[in-house]
């Protein structure tokens, strides 16, 4: 592998442009274009500034209680498609209260 020197590598660098410029020929700048790249730059950096006040005044507050009500179930949606027909495809289901949910109480959708 062949070394660079510094100035080589240093002028390598600084020809390496990944976007390259337009040539000032074809800019050209004017008052109000000038005047909307200020109002759109004011405007992103009160829009970031109020954004930091946001994030640095935000709290999360936590609350937690107990479930009382025991005979209520918990309804999960799974949607699975299976290249099976449907009578061969079965599931039991056990919480940790111990009880049993089976495919009984399973409602199956054939798909085409």
């Amino acid at each position: 592998m062949r070394r660079l020197s510094r100035r080589n590598a240093l002028s390598l660098v600084k020809e390496l442009d990944a976007f390259p410029k337009v040539a000032d020929s074809y800019v050209e700048t004017s008052p109000s274009g000038g005047t909307v790249s200020i109002i759109a730059f004011s405007a992103m950096a009160i829009l970031a500034i109020l954004e930091f006040f946001v994030y640095r005044d935000t709290w999360m507050k936590y609350e937690y209680e107990v479930d009382k009500d025991f005979s209520s179930k918990l309804r999960i949606n799974v949607d699975i498609t299976v290249a099976m027909k449907c009578q061969h495809v079965g599931a039991d289901i056990l919480d940790l209260a111990e009880t049993m949910i089976t495919s009984n109480g399973l409602q199956y959708e054939p798909v085409s």
